[in-house]
């Protein structure tokens, strides 16, 4: 068996389930979302769909939504989403109203670029004032999209729907029968029940997904998904499936088991990680029992294990380098059935995973000849 290096740990916590979801809570409150390109090295720009913002500057969007004018809303959190993106994402803006009346009034702000600032400029610079022409800025980022190759997210941030006597849904069809590659997402600002089914409708067409918003804590919430959403789209099929990816930061290595008495194992993971940008990190076990089924889900947050209420036991080790190897222990009855899987978190800021595991089931997972070796005792 190939020797483990045990690093030095600064902390090393024993979470009851308590402090789990103490702790669960917390990340999921406070992570900023994690990049596929951080994730993946070799996850290139192109493979990133491009993002252009659809921006309501209507004259009602100078209306309160909560203790909040729904324009400051709008760029507080699109803002948030933007600045969340890696440093090559591409972002554009077309926005409508914006002090033009009439129905003509959607102009495309900010092409495709990689410069957030000049895309902050250009989003500040909103004025709420006009109509709101939607099936008009379809078109105008059609004809803008017309000819591009990279997949491109269309988010529209609106208060209204159309009230230009256009059909939007009927405007989506044409980029759709025009072979433009995309989807459309829509954050709806205080909408009524009508017209909120009638966004409803128009996300289903768009291939996309629709987000309510009442207050601010529902704007962050739908950014914080859409960051997801996108963060998974641009996984790697096997990554995102479970199987073995070794170029996650952080990667099991093997697995061994020693007999304590006739009724418990114990069992050691040992794991090796690298990521020589972070200043502060932490390592977290998450081992889930298929005999949990009873526990009731446990809402983990964006990019954790899949079938999150069947983590049994969670653990957390907080190394002092950026690159070396450990191991987690622990023990479970005989014929227990277990799998684990790591997350590599960043903690010189605001808490965020930066790097997860392939899940591994104990004792069928890495056997001779599919995998790393392990060793049983």
């Amino acid at each position: 068996m190939r020797k483990i290096q045990i690093f030095p740990l600064r902390h090393s916590y024993r979470f009851s389930w308590t402090g789990i979801f103490l702790f669960v809570a917390y990340s999921y409150a406070l992570t900023a979302p994690m990049l596929a390109s951080d994730l993946f090295p070799g996850t290139t720009d192109s493979e990133e769909s491009a993002k252009l913002f659809v921006l309501d500057a209507s004259g009602s969007m100078n209306e309160y939504l909560g203790i909040y004018q729904k324009i400051h809303l709008a760029k507080k959190h699109v803002k948030h989403y933007v600045d969340s993106l890696s440093e090559r994402a591409a972002v554009g803006l077309i926005a409508y109203g914006n002090r033009l009346p009439g129905c003509q009034s959607s102009r495309l702000y900010q092409p495709f670029e990689d410069d957030k600032s000049k895309f902050r400029n250009k989003l500040y610079g909103l004025t709420p004032s006009g109509a709101t022409p939607l099936a008009e800025s379809i078109r105008v980022a059609g004809t803008y999209l017309a000819g591009k190759k990279r997949p491109v997210e269309l988010i529209l941030v609106t208060d209204g729907i159309e009230s230009c006597y256009g059909d939007p849904e009927k405007e989506l069809k044409i980029l759709q029968s025009k072979g433009i590659d995309f989807r459309m997402n829509i954050i709806g600002l205080g909408l009524k029940p009508e017209e909120r089914a009638a966004m409803q409708s128009l996300a289903k067409v768009g291939k996309g997904s629709y987000f309510n918003v009442d207050g601010d804590g529902d704007f962050q919430s739908a950014v914080e998904k859409l960051l997801h959403k996108e963060t998974i789209s641009n996984m790697p099929a096997t990554y995102a499936s479970g199987s073995t990816r070794t170029s996650s930061p952080i990667r099991i290595l093997n697995w061994e088991r020693t007999k304590v008495d006739e009724n418990k194992n114990a069992y050691t993971v040992a794991f090796e990680f690298d990521h020589p940008g972070l200043k502060d990190r932490c390592i977290t076990m998450n081992l889930k029992s298929t005999a949990s089924d009873s526990l009731k889900p446990a809402q983990l947050g964006k990019l954790r294990p899949e079938n999150p209420e069947k983590v049994s036991k969670l653990e957390t080790v907080c190394p002092n380098q950026s690159t070396g190897r450990g191991k987690f222990s622990f023990e479970a009855r005989n014929g227990s059935a277990a799998s684990a899987v790591l997350e590599l978190w960043d903690m010189s800021g605001i808490p965020q995973v930066v790097g997860i595991s392939q899940e591994v089931q104990i004792g069928k997972d890495f056997t001779e000849g599919s995998g790393p070796d392990h060793s049983e005792k």
